[in-house]
């Protein structure tokens, strides 16, 4: 189970650059955040189910989770399960969602610690788990059940 319920996810994602790289989500302005917002819905119109999605904030992309529709659940074939999956990490700021489960596993982690992506760019940074706070302990619990599922195969 995954934060939306088990249920295989569409992902989107979207990011800005300058002369200098990559712009950081916290320095967009806001056209720029409606701008990736529009181009993301764009990208997934016509798949997945819309009612079932969330929209949130990583420090270099800004990313469209949504939910397959049942339809396009049962066209996957059973070896798709098979690949493992789980869940990579937190979000760093959930923006918009709809349709989802309150689970404390798609939350953002409440202190985060910083793995820097560049060096020369401090507000480069991925953000990993605590392990103290609920959502983390919720998704380690789901690392745990996923790990353990696929070492019996």
């Amino acid at each position: 189970m995954d934060a939306f319920d088990g249920r295989p996810v569409w992902l989107a994602s979207a990011s800005f650059r300058n002369r200098r790289g990559i712009i950081a989500t916290g320095d967009w302005s806001e056209e720029q955040r409606r701008r990736a917002k529009q181009a993301l819905e764009n990208v997934l119109a016509g798949a997945g189910n819309p009612a079932h999605q969330r929209l949130f904030r990583m420090n270099v992309t800004l990313c469209l989770h949504r939910a397959l529709s049942e339809r396009e659940t049962a066209r996957l074939p059973e070896t798709f399960y098979d690949a493992g999956g789980g869940l990579a990490g937190g979000p760093l700021e959930i923006l918009e969602e709809r349709g989802m489960p309150d689970l404390p596993r798609g939350k953002p982690c409440e202190k985060p610690r910083r793995k820097h992506i560049d060096s020369s760019r401090p507000e480069f940074w991925i953000p990993e788990d605590c392990g103290i706070c609920a959502p983390c302990r919720d998704r380690a619990q789901i690392r745990t059940a996923s790990d353990r599922a696929h070492s019996v195969r």
